[in-house]
């Protein structure tokens, strides 16, 4: 069509407009056919992509997102994933995008909003080419021209520079490394010898061809995968040795440094103890995560205790087995409070506690569900001796109530034995809680015996 004049192109883009959609369909198949068995034919056919490209919507304010796409796997807000899966934040990307369409890159950012055509056209990898060309000039020009660095952190803040080459890598790259990640599932629960090799021979031709590009190919697939600490089988394929003795000095060390870096990012979130059962159910998906990285890790690579990854990895488990030990010491304490604990007096009559506050009760129940469960993996988190002695006295005191409170609920009548029977339930929600099942439903039939 760049033969035609504007005059005609807008004839000829009104007429195809005008056409019912299987109308459209028909010509446009049969001009692809024609190209296929005739190459004369390829003239009309990319006429009619040109008209197809024209009946879509312009891209507006999804060019943001189309354009950055590549960034996408990696954005995320800080602190709310882990480190394998954050790169960017929805703000950086905002700044990119402001920066390229008021600053450095009108021109392409105004081409960007007006196309036609899908995300999935190839048109969008040169618009990112483009995209990364200019920021990585205007990054250059930031570092020898002191001002613009001071206005280029005052825009992303300090230390952005990193963050920006890796955008710009990303963008530059998008084509290759989408053509790399196509036959990669988009989750993978396990990392098998087939799809290992697959993934090595992809970053081999990476490295070969453009070697910026490389290491991204292993940080996103780590992304897919349901265990990342399995990316070390590809690790090991590719640095030919299954210990970090070399390894963590090559530029594979990013691998391993992310690995260690989630690690850290769950070990973390091990300091704040839960306050219910569900922030109990979520505090035991964190360390059973966590448990999974720092033994995963282990398990799938040869992980020296005196190298670098090794006293990274014991430092955080010593720090995480800490963290865990002193939760757990505080279901005690919460039972103080939350536990409808009666006491004999000096004539062996059973003296009832108060009814606790619903807060003391919750905090309790989520205190206990963790000890609980966290007997799953004690042994690998270093915490089994804490856990048991812990689990033994609080179980025995919660059995001691409730042996107590039945003798309560059979001795007392009217109010006297409508609370009895409420702390009775609470102690017996308690011992569910902590994973004492029969021990509860005994109680509880206990219980009803005794009112009857």
């Amino acid at each position: 069509m760049s033969n035609l004049s504007p005059r005609q192109r807008s004839q000829l883009e009104a007429l195809w407009r005008s056409m019912p959609p299987h109308m459209r369909s028909a010509l446009y198949n049969s001009a692809k056919a024609a190209a296929a068995a005739d190459p004369s034919g390829q003239l009309l056919l990319d006429v009619f992509d040109e008209l197809e490209a024209l009946m879509g919507e312009a891209a507006g304010d999804l060019a943001k997102a189309y354009l950055f796409a590549p960034l996408r796997p990696l954005t995320a807000e800080a602190g709310t994933v882990p480190p394998s899966k954050y790169r960017f934040s929805p703000d950086d990307l905002s700044k990119m995008w402001g920066w390229l369409g008021r600053q450095i890159a009108k021109e392409l950012v105004e081409q960007a909003r007006k196309c036609r055509k899908p995300a999935t056209d190839p048109v969008w990898y040169d618009f990112r080419s483009q995209a990364a060309a200019a920021l990585a000039e205007a990054v250059a020009k930031a570092g020898r021209v002191p001002k613009d660095m001071v206005a280029l952190d005052k825009r992303f803040g300090p230390d952005c520079r990193a963050m920006l080459q890796d955008a710009i890598v990303l963008l530059k790259f998008s084509e290759r490394i989408d053509l790399s990640m196509a036959e990669i599932p988009a989750v993978v629960d396990d990392l098998d010898p087939d799809l290992c090799e697959h993934i090595r021979a992809q970053h081999e031709a990476l490295m070969a061809e453009e070697p910026e590009s490389a290491v991204w190919i292993l940080l996103l697939v780590m992304g897919r995968l349901t265990s990342p600490w399995q990316i070390f089988r590809v690790v090991e394929k590719i640095g030919r040795r299954a210990d970090d003795l070399v390894v963590s000095k090559t530029e594979l060390a990013a691998i391993g440094d992310t690995v260690l870096a989630d690690t850290g990012f769950y070990a973390a979130k091990l300091k704040q103890p839960p306050g219910n059962r569900e922030e109990a159910e979520q505090y035991f998906k964190v360390f059973e995560r966590y448990v999974g990285y720092s033994t995963g890790m282990v398990q799938e690579f040869g992980i020296r205790k005196d190298g670098r990854w090794g006293r990274s990895l014991f430092g955080l488990r010593a720090e995480a087995s800490t963290n865990v030990e002193k939760v757990m010491e505080k279901v005690p304490l919460a039972l103080d409070a939350g536990l409808p604990e009666p006491r004999r007096g000096k004539s062996g009559r059973v003296i009832p506690a108060q009814l606790p506050p619903t807060a003391a009760v919750e905090r309790a129940t989520g205190l206990l569900y963790f000890l609980h469960r966290a007997r799953e993996h004690a042994n690998a988190a270093a915490i089994a001796s804490a856990q048991k002695r812990i689990y033994e006295q609080v179980e025995n005191r919660m059995q001691s109530a409730g042996k107590m409170l039945v003798d309560l609920v059979a001795n007392s009548e009217g109010q006297s034995r409508l609370s009895a029977e409420e702390s009775l339930a609470i102690v017996a929600d308690l011992l569910e809680a902590a994973g004492s099942d029969e021990a509860a439903e005994l109680l509880r039939r206990r219980g009803v015996a005794a009112a009857a």
